[in-house]
């Protein structure tokens, strides 16, 4: 498990039809630009993620700064890997000291 933190920038649609039953799926993609790197994360979201309110709630956090838990998937024969992420997909509640 994974924790990216960055500037919520994005959250993009990118469902699809499902060839089984013909009923669309909704999924999304959370974009995180991080302080520290040049290219930005991309956090898959499924759609029982977004049935439990995630889309919502990143929608809400656009231009502050967030931490998620995520999964790596990668694939070395294709050369692919994507963040998945984890759980219910809600930010990390960030503790304070003092």
């Amino acid at each position: 498990m994974l924790t990216l933190t960055g500037e919520v920038r994005k959250v993009l649609s990118s469902g699809y039809t499902s060839r089984k039953t013909g009923e669309q799926v909704n999924q999304a993609i959370l974009v995180l630009e991080p302080d520290n790197r040049r290219y930005n994360y991309e956090i898959h979201l499924s759609a029982n993620q977004l049935k439990k309110g995630a889309l919502s709630t990143w929608e809400a956090l656009k231009g502050q700064t967030a931490t998620i838990e995520a999964t790596l998937y990668v694939n070395h024969q294709y050369g692919f890997h994507k963040f998945v992420a984890a759980g219910d997909a809600q930010p990390i509640k960030e503790k304070r000291n003092g």
